[in-house]
């Protein structure tokens, strides 16, 4: 043989890299449990965390996993659009372990994601070969569309998962030897197969699937060496497995059948009010797109992919093309290959195919939750396109420069297979953990500011039950914000009492009030409400924005209202009542480039206009040198809403073009608007007040 040439083993050991004393212990697995420490590490990197937010639905799977600790043990959950049970109940686990919390929630997802990578392993192990299923098993570990999915909490990640174990069971009947043997794997297949229809709307076509390959299956047992005989056993085994997991769900449906279905009928082509009556044309432009997926673009929904993003990089893209003629040549009518490995090829393209029916025929093609069933199956053609231009390349000795600077020590292919396999690695991991969770859509997509709102909630309500000597705080939450949250309900539970314009009732002047409303809408009946004398503080929340707001929002303000202290010796009097009681100058930065300003004021009569604030940075001379103008508390407490009595506390903060000197001033006044007159201060006649020197 030519020295340069490899021999079939020398590709196919997988573990050439490795000492010989770990080369003896069953290689396979240690390559296995360094895929799955690489892919747990992916998925489990703060995962509470990252991305930002808590969307609707993971906060209703939340809602349905306390009612399972509850006692409500459902099988379809019917609330937003319905919900397969599998995975509520996995959350119920993740729950019950970490309490309310986002990491409860995506911390079961990556779990079920990471099992979902061995599955990998076992359905290409038994589909092609070992190989083929440790290459499966990595690039499903590296994948951006499945990494971003495994850390958010959608039942989706439940069908791959189920998809893939049902699989490996299936063609490991296919390959066993024993008839009882053959029979008992074939029986757990059909009943892993019939859990998928727990998992996700998708998973209906696991049906479809499951007729036309059992079709393919039969008439290659026919074409085989094989009595027939032998294989009604295990046929049957599946049939009465299949439909032993199917029947509850069969006996609901025979009640709740229009539910079930009703989430396929509003988003199909067929529906009108999708396709604009041309459901045919639709179709046709959603296959171009999902034709495309894998290596033009993918998902645009921000919830799911970094937008747009294929399912494949430049790297793992020709390999999945690769992979997909090479099923397509491979013969499968020979009858001396076994079954499995004649179906094998043939099969894993029907997943892919029938696995991509649910987004071809919705709207928002291609869509990665309706079509995550064919993702594993998209992940083994490019593990085999991968093996076989490897393989190709070894036989034809272009990898000869190659193997002698590695000096046999691992072989070429692996050596390249590991090397693309990092590459793609590298790529996925820089997406989404530099790109995708900084990124202000995928925060707005994913509701985060919820998460805040929830975490604002808690810790007022914290605080009152860690000082129970202290008056509680009473919690006033705007109808608006608080009706259709799920995320709110399952993080903060029911720690505020919801209000609107006509229902506040004013609690006792002694008790702090926390009231969080929409500025975006009237909220003004609402302050008036609030106990006085008060300090008022404002707490601004984060920006949102909905699928389909035009720009960003601010999505919540809070009014902290406590009972006033008594003043000291205003700082200032100006004129119409207006008194500037207290000021402090803090850094905000480690540089000293931007300091925040706190202002106290407090009027003794009404305040007919809405006078601004000036904040001036001054520097050796009149002009200043940076300054923060307008309302008070950020134009929430303007002047016209302050009552006689309360003390409202206006934060604001001022960027410098450089660090703070000695001798900087800064000072503060009120001035109209319309004419730019500023109030005088009585007793000295100055248009302003110099609240700091800085030395």
């Amino acid at each position: 043989m030519n020295a340069h040439r490899f021999p079939p083993d020398k590709f196919y050991n997988p573990c050439s890299a490795l000492p010989m004393h770990l080369r003896r212990r069953s290689p396979h697995v240690i390559l296995l449990l360094v895929i799955l420490l690489a892919g747990g590490a992916l998925r489990f990197y703060k995962v509470g965390e990252l991305p930002p937010g808590l969307y609707r639905d993971e906060a209703y799977y939340g809602l349905d996993a306390l009612r399972v600790l509850g006692g409500d043990f459902a099988l379809y959950f019917a609330a937003n659009n319905g919900r397969e049970g599998l995975f509520i109940y996995a959350l119920a686990a993740g729950v019950a372990l970490l309490g309310r919390t986002p990491e409860a929630l995506r911390a079961t997802s990556a779990a079920i994601g990471l099992l979902t990578i061995a599955a990998m392993y076992f359905a290409g192990r038994q589909m092609f070969s070992p190989r083929v299923g440790l290459l499966g098993a990595a690039i499903l570990a590296v994948n951006f569309w499945h990494l971003a999915l495994s850390r958010v909490a959608f039942r989706a990640i439940t069908l791959p998962a189920v998809l893939c174990l049902a699989v490996a069971l299936a063609f490991a009947a296919l390959r066993a030897a024993s008839p009882s043997r053959r029979a008992r794997l074939a029986g757990l297949a059909g009943f892993t197969f019939g859990l998928t229809l727990y998992t996700y709307t998708s998973a209906q076509l696991v049906l479809a699937l499951l007729a036309v390959g059992g079709a393919l299956t039969w008439l290659t047992v026919a074409r085989s060496a094989d009595d027939p005989v032998i294989w009604r056993r295990p046929a049957l085994a599946f049939i009465l497995g299949l439909a032993l997991a199917l029947a509850p769900l069969g006996l609901w449906l025979t009640r709740h059948a229009e539910l079930y279905f009703a989430r396929a009928g509003q988003v199909s082509i067929f529906n009108p009010a999708i396709s604009g009556g041309d459901p045919l044309g639709m179709l046709g432009t959603n296959l171009a797109k999902v034709a495309g997926m894998f290596f033009l673009q993918g998902d645009r929904i921000w919830r799911h992919n970094l937008a747009l993003r294929p399912v494949f990089d430049g790297w793992l893209g020709p390999a999945f093309v690769l992979g997909l003629v090479a099923c397509v040549r491979r013969p499968w009518t020979s009858r001396s290959a076994s079954v499995a490995d004649r179906i094998g090829a043939p099969f894993a393209l029907l997943w892919l195919v029938v696995m991509l029916i649910p987004t071809a025929l919705a709207e928002d093609a291609p869509h990665f939750l309706r079509a995550v069933g064919a993702l594993p199956a998209a992940c083994l053609l490019a593990a085999v396109g991968l093996e076989q231009g490897l393989a190709w390349l070894s036989r034809r000795g272009l990898l000869v420069g190659l193997a002698g600077l590695l000096r046999y020590r691992v072989s070429p292919p692996a050596f390249l297979a590991t090397l693309v396999l990092l590459i793609s690695a590298v790529n996925t991991t820089n997406d989404y953990f530099n790109d995708y969770v900084r990124r202000d859509l995928t925060r707005y997509w994913l509701e985060a500011h919820n998460v805040q709102l929830a975490q604002l909630i808690n810790a007022h309500a914290a605080g009152q039950s860690c000082c129970p000597a202290l008056p509680a705080t009473a919690i006033w939450l705007q109808d608006r914000l608080a009706n259709d949250n799920p995320a709110l309900r399952f993080l903060a539970g029911e720690r505020w009492t919801s209000v609107s314009d006509g229902e506040a009732s004013r609690p006792p002047a002694a008790q702090p009030v926390l009231l969080i409303v929409d500025p975006n809408h009237s909220w003004a009946a609402l302050r008036a409400r609030l106990p006085t004398p008060a300090t008022l503080r404002v707490l601004e929340g984060p920006l949102a924005q909905g699928d389909n707001d035009p720009a960003p929002r601010r999505a919540f303000i809070a009014i902290r209202a406590e009972p006033a202290a008594h003043a000291a010796q205003a700082l200032a009097d100006f004129e119409g009542g207006i008194a500037l009681l207290a000021a402090e100058v803090r850094p905000a930065d480690a540089e000293g480039t931007r300091y925040a300003i706190t202002l106290t004021w407090q009027t003794s009569q009404p305040i007919g206009e809405d006078l601004a604030v000036f904040v001036h940075w001054l520097r050796g001379g009149p002009q200043p040198i940076a300054q923060a103008d307008g309302s008070p508390a950020g134009g929430y407490l303007p002047m016209p809403a302050w009552r006689v009595g309360d003390q409202i506390v206006d934060e604001r903060t001022v960027q410098l073009p450089d660090r703070a000197r000695a001798g900087d001033v800064v000072r503060v006044g009120i001035y109209r608007r319309e004419d730019n007159y500023r109030l005088r201060v009585r007793g000295t006649g100055d248009d302003s007040v110099m609240i700091t020197t800085l030395r």
